[in-house]
Formats: C-alpha cells, sequence, structure tokens
C-alpha cells in the first residue's frame, strides 16, 4: 500500500448495495461484502505457497487501517476556531489479496479479517472522539489542538485489538478450519460491529482517502512523529 488509492472511485453493486471501490482498493462500508473478483493478486513463488499451505492456510488478504488528519491551513482559521478534522478507513487492497484453494469457506474467513480491521478503525475512532469530548467538557469554547494531540495515541487500542483478534483467528480458525471456532468469533466480531456501530466508517471518510484532498480550508497535518515524513496519516 505506497500509494494509497487512485482519484476516481468505482461504485458497484453488490447484492443491491453501492460498494466503493478503485482499481486498487475496496473499502469497508456498512452492508459490504468480499467477492472472489476482488483478489486480484498471487502468491511470489510457489516457496510461499508451500509455507502457507503447510500452516493449512489457503488465501491471503492484505487489509489495512488508514488515518488521516487534516488541519486549519492557516493560523487565523485556528483563532476563529476551526477544528482538526481527522478520517479512519478500513481498506482492503486487490493486487496483495489472493486464493491458493478458492472457495466459500475462505471467502468468509477473509471477510472476518476484514470486518475486524474495520473494528479497529471504530475503536480508533471512538478513543479519539472520547478524547475531544472530554477536553471540551465544561469550555465555552472547544479546545483547538486537542485531536492533534492525541491522534496518534488514541488508535493505539484500535491497532492492537486488530492485531491480536487477528492472530488468535488464524491460531483457532483459520489454520484449524474450526468451524464451532469460526462461529463463536463471527458471533463476538458481529456483536462488536453493532455495539460500535455509531463509530462506523463514513462515505465522507472513504472519499477523503480517494482524492487524497482536505476540505477546502484545510491541508495534511505536518510532522507528528520524528519518523513520519511530513504525513499525517497512519497505517495499520
Amino acid at each position: 500500500m505506497k500509494k494509497l488509492f487512485i482519484l476516481i472511485a468505482l461504485f458497484v453493486s453488490v447484492q443491491g448495495f453501492a460498494q466503493i471501490e478503485t482499481d486498487t482498493h475496496v473499502f469497508w462500508q456498512p452492508g459490504a461484502k468480499l467477492t472472489f473478483d476482488m483478489f486480484q493478486g498471487a502468491a511470489p513463488d510457489s516457496a510461499y505457497v508451500k509455507k502457507l499451505t503447510d500452516l493449512n492456510i489457503y488465501h491471503e488478504i492484505a487489509t489495512g487501517l488508514w488515518g488521516v488528519l487534516d488541519i486549519p491551513n492557516s493560523k487565523r482559521a485556528w483563532k476563529r476556531g476551526k477544528m482538526e478534522k481527522y478520517y479512519f478507513c478500513a481498506a482492503m487492497e486487490k493486487g496483495n489479496s489472493f486464493f491458493i484453494v478458492k472457495d466459500s469457506t475462505e471467502l468468509k474467513y477473509a471477510q472476518l479479517i476484514w470486518d475486524i480491521c474495520e473494528l479497529a478503525t471504530r475503536i480508533s475512532r471512538r478513543n479519539l472522539d472520547q478524547f475531544v469530548s472530554s477536553l471540551n467538557e465544561g469550555l465555552k469554547e472547544p479546545a483547538n489542538g486537542g485531536a492533534s494531540i492525541q491522534y496518534m495515541t488514541c488508535p493505539n487500542d484500535g491497532r492492537q485489538f486488530g492485531r491480536e483478534v487477528t492472530h488468535a483467528l488464524f491460531d483457532k480458525v483459520i489454520t484449524t478450519h474450526n468451524e464451532q471456532e469460526y462461529l463463536k468469533f463471527r458471533a463476538q466480531i458481529d456483536s462488536l460491529l453493532q455495539e460500535l456501530e455509531d463509530y462506523a466508517t463514513t462515505e465522507q471518510e472513504i472519499k477523503r482517502f480517494i482524492s487524497h484532498t482536505p476540505e477546502e480550508g484545510y491541508k495534511l497535518a505536518p510532522t507528528l512523529q520524528p519518523d513520519f515524513k511530513d504525513r499525517g496519516t497512519i497505517r495499520y
């Protein structure tokens, strides 16, 4: 995912649902479902295939949690109380996702991994929303810069959740093909998605990633960490 997304999104109908895709990525939305044709990559070589199949793994899905922080583009805007805007998005990269064995079981495993990635974005979004709300509690005017302070910190729980649950899924479900364990994971993830429904990825956030362009009056945040390379963008 060195380059995020092309500029023009493609809208395709999936079971009556308008799902947003680009040539390279599929974006998580409520109701979004993966299909076999979205997996357009291939294993790099036979040795890699053997490595996966020896572990009883027959697909690979490249997912990412992306975050962008936009800030007012002038000191005057800051002084007038203009607030930062932050965006989170779960995406699947088509070119690095592939099947070794194309069947419905592998597809439903990939879907669950993708849903876990969306949960990671919701946890990140919730954490930052709650921090900004608590910071502004009791103030007559909202405090500028609150999102910038915690932008790199609040998503940590989301990223950690995504890693830990995905690793557990591989250990208990994908490498064992244990259907009962799969059903337990599926029920737990569905319950959490419903619990955090208010923090779901929005179409506005997806469009921000596709366009590479902040809203008028905003600019991409400058360096937030020494190794951040002047990008207000993070990836899971």
